[in-house]
């Protein structure tokens, strides 16, 4: 009990002196509207005299959640973030009759990423129990997980054992930059931010050497999100 009590007591002491700081942390959670586009599409060399049409990328709903820090410096302040985000997305593209496969193809993409933000922000608006504010910045995204990557035909069949599409070939992690405004109610807080995408999610080169299906994905995404601060 006497080590519980001194834990606790130290615990508490530590939250006062960090209260102190022009520093406030809190959690987020979000919903997402993301749009993984598919450029410069590469026929594998299998695909003789194939002329690709264009691509069309459809936007799939997704969720992140984590958590954030803010430094405040006067009307300006600091945020990194680091929260765990899933995107999805899916292109229709038409093949060869050669491949029997009814002339379409969907690639369906869901990532599982965590995503980590450093933002610029300003407060445009400061008054006594709400304010608003607009932030930039760059984030990294480190891949977790693309195994729920897939094809089908037109029909919705799912195509297996084609080595044409097969996706191994996915990078590590990926830049994109960010953009948005927010409002603070008390210690609550609201944020609407987009992010471009800048650098591809998979490795065309590595695809196009394997003599495989070839496409620059870069992940663009609405973002609504609320959170909660304790300081």
């Amino acid at each position: 009990m006497r080590k519980l009590a001194f834990l606790t007591l130290i615990l508490f002491m530590g939250i006062s002196t960090f209260a102190q700081l022009p520093i406030s942390l809190g959690v987020k959670l979000g919903l997402n509207s993301s749009k993984i586009n598919s450029e410069n599409f590469t026929a594998p060399d299998t695909w003789t005299d194939y002329n690709t049409s264009d691509l069309l990328d459809d936007a799939k709903n997704g969720f992140n959640v984590g958590a954030f820090a803010r430094l405040k410096l006067n009307r300006f302040y600091l945020q990194p973030e680091l929260y765990y985000s899933v995107k999805k997305g899916s292109t229709d593209f038409n093949v060869p009759e050669s491949l029997d496969l009814g002339d379409a193809v969907t690639q369906n993409l869901k990532l599982k990423t965590v995503d980590i933000p450093l933002l610029l922000g300003m407060k445009v608006i400061d008054l006594k129990l709400a304010s608003v504010r607009a932030f930039t910045g760059p984030v990294m995204s480190v891949i977790l997980d693309n195994s729920s990557i897939s094809y089908n035909k037109a029909d919705g069949v799912k195509i297996d054992n084609i080595d044409d599409f097969s996706m191994d070939n996915w990078k590590d992690n990926s830049w994109g930059w960010q953009l948005g405004g927010g409002i603070d109610v008390a210690m609550f807080t609201f944020d609407v931010r987009y992010e471009w995408g800048l650098t591809n999610v998979n490795s065309l080169d590595k695809a196009k050497d394997l003599g495989k299906l070839g496409l620059e994905n870069k992940s663009n995404m609405l973002t609504f999100a609320l959170g909660f601060k304790f300081f």
